[in-house]
C-alpha cells in the first residue's frame, strides 16, 4: 500500500493560504499532495527533509494548533422539552442534519438506532482507518455509508465490517445529548431525536507535532487541518442530501489569539455564509485554571514581570503572548534559580533557544511581530523540561499606545494543573474555535443551581467580540456511553450538544411553516437571542452569560408577546 502523506510521520502538515483565483498555485503544488477545504484555505503535506515543521521555520499560522476535548433537569430548563412535546410545535429536528467532529461513535447504541434497529447515522468518516476508501476529494481515511453501517448492525460482529469506535466516549456522549433516540426507561431523551446523523471521527494528533507542542502521552489531541477537512466533509454530504445541517463543535484549543482569526474559525465563519448550515462551538471549561494573563502598561520604556508558577513535572510547555498593532513589546525571563533571559527585541521573524544551566531547562523563543493572519505581535516560549518553581516572564514595551497585551498557557489536559499564571484573569478565556465572530458560542450553565457553571470560559474576545452568545445547562446531562449505558456528562461540550439539537428543532420548524424557509445562520442566531432568559439583576450583555440563558420554548412566546 502507497504511503499516505496525510497519516505519515515522514510529512509535516501546513495549513496553506491561496486566493481563490489562483488555484492554479495548487497545480504548481501537486507534489505535496493538497487537499482543499475551501476558496481560500488547502492543507500541503511536506516532506520532513524540508525542515517546515516548526512556527519559526513556516510560520505561526501555518503550523496546524492542537485540540482536545471540552469536558469533564436540562432539557426542560433549556425550554427544549416544552418545544418537543407542545402539540403544535411537537419539533424533533426531522429533515435536519447534525454533524459531529469528535474521538468516535458507538453506532450500535440503542441512541443511535430507529425502533426497527436501523441505523440513524447517515454516513462516517474515519479519518483513522485506512481499511475502507476515503470521501470523494479527500485522501485518507474511511468512509462508511447507512447501508454498510445497517449491515454491521445486523452481522454477527459488526466491527468486522464497520470498524468506527469510540474508546473514549466523548463522542458517542455529545452526540447522543444533541439527537439520541429516547430511551424512556432510563429517562433518556435527546433534544433533536429525529435528527440524521453524520460524523467525523477524527484521526489522534501526528506524533511530530505533539512533540513539538510538548503535548503529554496520555492526553487525547487532534489536528486543526483535520477539522477543517472534517468540516468540508459535512458541508459537502448536507450539499448531496439537500438538507439543512448543524455542525456541532465540542473541541477546544488555548493556541491562537482569540480573536476568531484562526484558519478553523475562518473556515467556520466561512462555512455559515452557505444556506442552511449552522455552526455551534463550546465556550469551554477555562475560567477558573488559571491559564490567561491580561497586563496593561502605561508608558513606553515600563516594565512588567509576569508571575508563572511551575509546581508539578512536566516534559515542558508553551506560552504565547500576543498584542496588537503597533505595541512593540521584549520578552524576557527569570529562572527560579535566578538566571536571566535578558529581553529580547523583537524583529519581524526571530527564533532564539536558551539554555539555562542552573535549572537544566531549555527556553525558546519564536518572535512574530506581524503574524500573518491577525496583524498581531506573537511571541511563542517553549520551556523544555522546566525546572519547578516561580518564573517571572519579563514584558517591556518598545512601542506605546495603550499598553495591552494577553499571554495563553495550553489548554487544560494538554498541561498539568500545577502550572499556572500567579495572577490570572478569568475573562477572555474563550477556547478556539469558540472566538470566531459567525457560530453561535455557548457558555456553560447549572440548570439544579440557576447558576453559572464554575469553570464555565468567559468573554470578550481579545478585540472585543462579544462571545459567548448564551449560556446553556451543561452539568450533569444524561448521556450514553460506548457499550450501551447511560451516564452523567458535565462540561462545555455538554452545554453546546444541548444547543446544537436545539438549533435543529428551530432550523425544523423554519421547514414546517405554511411557506418553508430555510433561516441564514444569522436569523438562527437572533431568534435564539429573543428567547433568552435574562436575571433583572444583572447586565447585558456580559462575558460570563452573554445575552442571557438559552430558552428554545421562549423564542416562540417572543414571536406571539404584545
Amino acid at each position: 500500500m502507497p504511503e499516505i502523506p496525510a497519516i505519515s510521520e515522514k510529512y509535516s502538515d501546513l495549513i496553506y493560504q491561496y486566493p481563490d483565483s489562483s488555484r492554479e498555485l495548487l497545480t504548481r503544488l501537486a507534489r505535496y499532495s493538497p487537499q482543499i477545504v475551501n476558496n481560500q484555505y488547502a492543507i500541503l503535506h511536506i516532506p520532513e527533509s524540508e525542515g517546515l515543521a516548526t512556527v519559526a521555520a513556516a510560520g505561526y499560522s501555518l503550523v496546524p494548533k492542537l485540540f482536545t476535548y471540552l469536558s469533564t433537569v436540562n432539557l426542560e430548563q433549556s425550554g427544549i422539552l416544552s418545544t418537543q412535546s407542545q402539540p403544535v410545535l411537537n419539533l424533533k429536528g426531522s429533515g435536519i442534519l447534525v454533524g459531529f467532529l469528535d474521538s468516535g461513535i458507538d453506532y450500535t447504541h440503542p441512541a443511535f438506532r430507529n425502533t426497527d434497529g436501523t441505523t440513524r447515522i447517515l454516513s462516517i468518516w474515519d479519518q483513522s482507518d485506512q481499511t475502507g476508501s476515503p470521501p470523494a476529494g479527500l485522501q485518507y481515511g474511511s468512509e462508511y455509508t447507512r447501508e454498510q453501517i445497517n449491515l454491521a448492525l445486523f452481522s454477527a460482529d459488526p466491527l468486522e465490517t464497520v470498524p468506527v469506535r469510540d474508546e473514549n466516549g466523548h463522542g458517542t456522549a455529545v452526540a447522543g445529548i444533541a439527537c439520541g433516540t429516547p430511551q424512556e426507561e432510563s429517562d433518556f431523551f435527546g433534544a433533536a431525536p429525529e435528527a440524521g446523523i453524520l460524523f467525523v471521527r477524527l484521526k489522534p494528533a501526528k506524533q511530530y507535532l505533539r512533540d513539538y507542542f510538548l503535548i503529554p502521552p496520555e492526553a487525547d489531541a487532534f489536528q486543526e487541518n483535520d477539522l477543517m477537512l472534517g468540516v468540508r466533509y459535512l458541508a459537502e454530504k448536507a450539499r448531496q442530501l439537500q438538507k439543512p445541517l448543524v455542525i456541532c463543535i465540542t473541541l477546544g484549543s488555548n493556541q491562537g489569539s482569540h480573536s476568531g482569526q484562526t484558519p478553523l474559525e475562518e473556515t467556520l465563519s466561512s462555512i455559515q455564509s452557505l444556506s442552511g448550515i449552522y455552526v455551534v462551538t463550546a465556550a469551554g471549561n477555562e475560567a477558573g485554571m488559571g491559564h490567561h494573563y491580561y497586563g496593561k502598561l502605561s508608558t513606553q520604556g515600563e516594565r512588567a514581570d509576569i508571575e508563572l508558577l511551575v509546581d508539578a513535572k512536566t516534559r515542558g510547555f508553551t506560552v504565547e503572548f500576543w498584542s496588537a498593532a503597533p505595541e512593540i513589546f521584549s520578552i524576557g525571563l527569570i529562572s527560579p534559580g535566578g538566571e536571566v533571559i535578558e529581553p529580547i527585541r523583537s524583529r519581524s521573524k526571530t527564533s532564539q533557544e536558551f539554555t539555562l544551566l542552573l535549572d537544566n531547562t531549555r527556553v525558546t523563543l519564536d518572535y512574530e511581530l506581524v503574524e500573518i493572519t491577525t496583524g498581531m505581535q506573537l511571541v511563542m516560549l517553549r520551556f523544555s523540561e522546566p525546572a519547578p518553581g516561580l518564573w517571572r516572564i519579563i514584558v517591556i514595551s518598545r512601542s506605546f499606545v495603550n499598553g495591552g497585551f494577553h499571554l495563553w498557557l495550553p489548554i487544560s489536559g494538554f498541561i498539568p494543573s500545577g502550572i499556572r499564571f500567579f495572577n490570572p484573569l478569568p475573562d477572555t478565556t474563550l477556547v478556539i474555535p469558540a472566538c470566531a465572530d459567525g457560530p453561535i458560542t455557548v457558555s456553560t450553565s447549572n440548570a439544579y443551581k440557576g447558576t453559572l457553571f464554575i469553570n464555565s470560559s468567559r468573554g470578550y474576545t481579545s478585540n472585543g467580540i462579544i462571545k459567548p452568545d448564551f449560556a446553556a445547562p451543561g452539568v450533569e446531562v444524561t448521556a450514553p456511553v460506548p457499550g450501551g449505558g447511560l451516564r452523567l456528562f458535565t462540561g462545555s461540550s455538554a452545554a453546546s450538544a444541548l444547543t446544537s439539537g436545539a438549533v435543529c428543532l428551530l432550523a425544523e420548524w423554519g421547514l414546517r411553516r405554511s411557506k418553508p424557509r430555510i433561516f441564514t445562520s444569522r436569523e438562527i442566531k437572533s431568534l435564539f437571542l429573543y428567547g433568552t432568559m435574562r436575571n433583572a439583576a444583572l447586565h447585558y450583555p456580559n462575558p460570563e452569560w452573554g445575552y442571557g440563558e438559552m430558552n428554545l420554548f421562549g423564542v416562540f412566546e417572543a414571536m406571539i408577546r404584545p
